[in-house]
């Protein structure tokens, strides 16, 4: 049986924050957060809203804190001013990840050119670094390796690394050699309308954490009007099978609890064209002092996403957020 939710307030080792967080991260809005801790710090990226009064503020940058409420930039991992007009992930980075393995560190990204392939599917890139913040270099410079939408890496208890990633609306994987950056074998669907039955609907974001010896799958599905189900899978390898846990779904977003309220002012010449919400991504990470969480980018139709953290729960088959979707948060620090 899960445990209740502690009384913060007679505990003196509290860590507490605010949802959604915005200080230090890009003003205009961020999304597909994903969060790791190395030397008792957390370091986040994700995809980045462009701020309408620069000129020159194409990077990916990586940030860090150790209390989840201010963030600041600690390295920049790819400039797309410096790259060449030819190259395939110019104009677009989204849904970026760090995973370490093997004591280096595997960037990913799911990245586009918009001169040469405007309004087109992403594709999937990978570059490679000694260094958490770098500098990285890109291992599949002439083309991606695949087309993806939100993709990530995760290992098996052999070592042998696994690309996964959703496209149309499915989730597939494809064992991948990071020496070469190339797919071992072709992509399988793993979780469909096939395997799914009943349960499925339009599939994306997927997030794979191990916890033990069990690998924890979150996915958003998405269905017409405006309503996001998050949803938890288990397996006890990366290809599965993956189980349907019965406490599905994790959270339900709808339309009624969409922020409506634009908060940045910008430029009228330009106008403003609202980000289209159509996945709520979900990383599971555990936390620097022990405890799991989960970020996601807050509810929004006409505003800017932002970064939000729950404290959860996790067993071998169920995730539980202590305080879902609400303002304040807080822990206790052991």
């Amino acid at each position: 049986m899960l445990a209740s939710i502690p009384n913060f307030a007679q505990e003196k080792n509290v860590l507490s924050w605010h949802n959604p967080i915005r200080e230090g991260l890009p003003k205009y809005g961020m999304k597909d957060f994903y969060i790791m801790v190395e030397d008792s710090t957390y370091f986040l990226l994700g995809t980045s809203y462009k701020d309408p009064y620069r000129f020159n503020n194409k990077a990916l940058r990586l940030y860090e804190s150790n209390n989840f409420q201010e963030w600041t930039v600690s390295s920049i991992l790819l400039d797309l001013e410096r790259l060449d007009s030819s190259s395939w992930y110019k104009h677009v980075i989204s849904a970026p990840e760090i995973h370490r393995i093997r004591n280096r560190y595997y960037l990913t990204f799911n990245g586009r050119n918009d001169s040469i392939n405007p309004y087109g599917k992403l594709g999937f890139g990978i570059a490679v670094a000694d260094k958490l913040k770098g500098p990285y270099r890109v291992l599949n410079t002439s083309k991606p390796l695949v087309e993806t939408n939100h993709a990530g890496l995760v290992t098996d208890p052999d070592n042998q690394t696994f690309l996964y990633y959703d496209m149309d609306g499915r989730i597939y994987m494809a064992p991948i050699n990071l020496e070469t950056a190339a797919l071992v074998e072709d992509p399988k669907e793993i979780l469909g309308p096939i395997n799914l039955k009943e349960n499925y609907k339009y599939l994306d974001a997927p997030n794979i954490t191990k916890v033990g010896e069990t690998y924890h799958l979150l996915v958003s599905q998405f269905f017409g009007g405006y309503r996001v189900l998050v949803n938890h899978l288990t397996a006890n390898h990366p290809m599965g099978p993956w189980v349907w846990e019965q406490s599905n779904p994790i959270y339900e977003w709808l339309e009624s609890e969409a922020d409506l309220k634009v908060k940045n002012r910008y430029p009228e010449a330009n106008g403003y064209a609202p980000p289209t919400q159509v996945i709520f991504s979900n990383t599971l990470f555990e936390g620097i002092s022990g405890g799991f969480f989960i970020a996601y980018h807050s509810s929004e139709k006409y505003s800017e996403p932002y970064l939000c953290i729950e404290p959860v729960i996790v067993e071998e088959h169920k995730i539980e957020p202590l305080n879902p979707k609400a303002i304040n948060q807080m822990i206790i620090i052991p």
